[in-house]
């Protein structure tokens, strides 16, 4: 993906009497475009207001007198469960373009759109399939699909939610271990899958499972050799207009979805959601995003690449639907770019590594020359603001050219990158944070703010408070703690786990995130880092990996970093992934033919990375307990195939720890460095 940037494209080329004229679009700052085009009359000092003195409970400024339970139905009022979105995109785009099919040929890619009436029939047929054919129960029966993603999960999906069949997604990463249990515990009733390849090694083990009525498969095909394999677009094909059955009244509090979270604490769990969760989310989003003029056109087309399984990929497709807009899925990630180049979407939901991958071979690539690192530094301090469309013009070609916002979810973005992106693509970035638990409903950025390492404000339908941490220093009355969540979207609990659901949302309704942060003078809230993931040093120092696996990553020489430690011991270690292309660029002693797995075993590469990573350290002015003293250089990358990474790239760590908790162990019986010796000193 990243090397393609780096291609000279004729494309990108702008003439010269096209430059001349595009000059006086960019003669202002990027601060300044943003307050003219996005600014909603939030005071940017005080962003949120304490309602309650007593537990500091916080909302958004703009919403204080609001009620948070109630004031976001105003909002697309037709909209009753998540069923209705499809019909409401119809009114609202007067049967427009809703989904995008990418078709192929001679190597050239087009789009063949689909309106929204064409995609509410597919879903209409399929639904009423589901209930007469197969015999499920609305409000009950459960539909498991396991698929990329492409239009037709969305058919599907969509059919359940119109006709109350709850749900469940599963990752295409899971195994078939996993798969299968996934399909035992939530009692599935249907199987959906992309194709029969993706089931095969476990086929005869589903067939065999009463309790699987029947697998759909998306791909066409005659799977006549068993009666319980039908493909999708058959089932669309066979059911006539006769044959569409109303819809059945669905409960707005029932479960839609079980979604399994992330896992990066422990095992994924089944987060109930319910049609009236999802949508105070979406809808609550909606009203912030229209008072800050984040409609049309920059809501026009998305590209859908984060799995369609995430609640987060969720959350932003109802948004597309209940507006009336377009999508378009792309089904193989590792393809982003050229279906960017195809899509030209207007609007893009990513997570933060993938904007840091796209810095990284940029920045990589401008060093290489005095004369392009230059005219960057310019373009980024702005001087003079139309340089920066010069400069980058390459930047907004890779995703498509017509981008004009982003959202962001699932890690902070790193202050170099945002403000990056920010300039080269002269677009609002929007930082949200959320869980699966909430609906992706917690806190977002505004447009205006140019600040940095912040998460902004509580959305109108929901509120915030942050509790005291046992056994650190995390205090309310210092305006830091856990941060802790209530409001209409929080989740119904946990599928079969009454135990977990109670240890997560309390007798008051507040759901504990177990993620610690802290409110800024300015009312904002900032995450500093997991409550589980924090851990303690012989000398009583309090670890917090993440913000400095955020410092070390920055690293030339790093791909991946996992930062552990032992109770026993007074410092930290890590496992590192170097970036294999630079290393093998800059490391000397390389012979073309070692293998990485032997380059990772060179004392000089790690001593190498690790004097930089203590530089890393010095230019941050980390204490000498957050400060490496040994590390480890492994040649694998953490993978979702692997199962040390989530399917929004965050690191498994409870899973991290196991598989190498001898190797960890073995730092600190190493010979030791220079820095641990200062340390123990102490």
């Amino acid at each position: 993906m990243f090397q393609y940037l780096l291609r000279p494209r004729r494309h990108c080329i702008i003439l010269a009497h096209r430059t001349v004229l595009f000059i006086p679009t960019k003669t202002i700052t990027y601060e300044r475009r943003m307050r003219q085009l996005y600014d909603d009359g939030i005071d940017l000092k005080q962003q949120t207001v304490e309602m309650n003195p007593i537990d500091h409970t916080r909302r958004c400024s703009l919403h204080k007198n609001d009620d948070i339970w109630t004031f976001y139905k105003a909002n697309h009022p037709r909209v009753l469960t998540l069923g209705d979105a499809l019909n409401e995109g119809h009114i609202n785009s007067n049967d427009g373009p809703c989904v995008g099919i990418l078709q192929s040929s001679n190597d050239i890619g087009s789009l063949q759109w689909l309106s929204y009436s064409q995609v509410m029939g597919k879903c209409r047929r399929i639904g009423s399939y589901l209930w007469m054919k197969t015999k499920l129960t609305p409000m009950q029966s459960k539909v498991a699909i396991l698929s990329s993603n492409r239009a037709e999960f969305l058919f599907v999906e969509q059919a359940c939610y119109q006709y109350g069949f709850i749900v469940v997604g599963i990752y295409t990463t899971y195994d078939s271990k996993n798969i299968l249990k996934v399909l035992q515990d939530t009692q599935a009733e249907v199987l959906v899958v992309d194709n029969l390849e993706r089931i095969q090694t476990f086929k005869d083990d589903l067939l065999n499972n009463n309790q699987i009525k029947e697998i759909l498969v998306m791909d066409d095909g005659d799977y006549g050799e068993n009666s319980k394999i039908r493909s999708v677009p058959t089932i669309i094909k066979s059911i006539n207009n006769s044959d569409i059955r109303e819809r059945p009244i669905v409960d707005p509090d029932s479960i839609a979805s079980l979604i399994l979270t992330s896992g990066t604490t422990g095992e994924p769990k089944l987060a109930m959601i319910s049609h009236e969760n999802l949508l105070a989310a979406v809808k609550a989003n909606l009203i912030r995003l229209d008072r800050q003029n984040m409609k049309r056109p920059i809501t026009n087309i998305h590209c859908s690449f984060l799995p369609a399984a995430h609640v987060f990929e969720k959350f932003v497709i109802f948004q597309i639907l209940l507006k009336g807009t377009a999508l378009v899925f792309c089904p193989a990630p590792e393809n982003l770019v050229e279906y960017l180049s195809i899509v030209k979407p207007t609007q893009a939901s990513v997570v933060p590594r993938v904007l840091n991958k796209v810095y990284d071979a940029i920045i990589k690539d401008v060093n290489k020359s005095a004369i392009k690192k230059y005219l960057v530094q310019q373009a980024l301090r702005e001087q003079p603001p139309f340089l920066s469309h010069f400069v980058f013009r390459k930047v907004r070609a890779l995703f498509g050219g017509k981008l004009q916002g982003i959202i962001t979810a699932s890690a902070p973005m790193r202050p170099d990158v945002m403000h990056f992106f920010r300039i080269a693509l002269n677009i609002p970035i929007i930082e949200g944070y959320g869980q699966t638990e909430t609906c992706t409903s917690g806190t977002s950025t505004n447009p205006i703010d140019m600040s940095y390492g912040t998460i902004g404000s509580p959305g109108p339908s929901a509120e915030i408070k942050l509790i005291d941490v046992s056994d650190t220093n995390y205090r309310s009355d210092n305006n830091q703690g856990e941060i802790c969540i209530r409001g209409p979207a929080i989740f119904k609990g946990y599928y079969g786990d009454e135990v977990k659901t109670k240890e997560a949302i309390d007798q008051d309704g507040w759901l504990h995130t177990g993620d610690i942060g802290e409110w800024t003078t300015n009312g904002a809230l900032r995450i500093i880092d997991r409550a589980k993931h924090i851990f303690k040093l012989s000398q009583g120092k309090y670890i917090a990996p993440e913000r400095l696996e955020d410092i070390y990553v920055r690293s030339p020489w790093i791909e991946q970093i996992f930062i552990d430690g032992i109770s026993t011991e007074v410092t930290i270690v890590a496992i590192v992934i170097p970036d294999e292309q630079y290393v093998r660029k800059n490391f000397q002693a390389i012979d073309t033919e070692t293998t990485f797995a032997d380059l990772c075993m060179n004392k000089k590469l790690k001593d190498i990375i690790l004097s930089d990573l203590i530089r890393l350290a010095k230019k941050h002015k980390l204490e000498i307990y957050e400060t490496l003293s040994n590390i480890h250089l492994h040649s694998e990358l953490f993978t979702q195939s692997n199962g040390l990474i989530t399917g929004t790239f965050k690191t498994r760590r409870n899973t991290a720890r196991k598989y190498f908790q001898s190797i960890i162990k073995s730092l600190y019986q190493a010979d030791p460095t220079a820095m641990a010796s200062k340390v123990s000193g102490k």
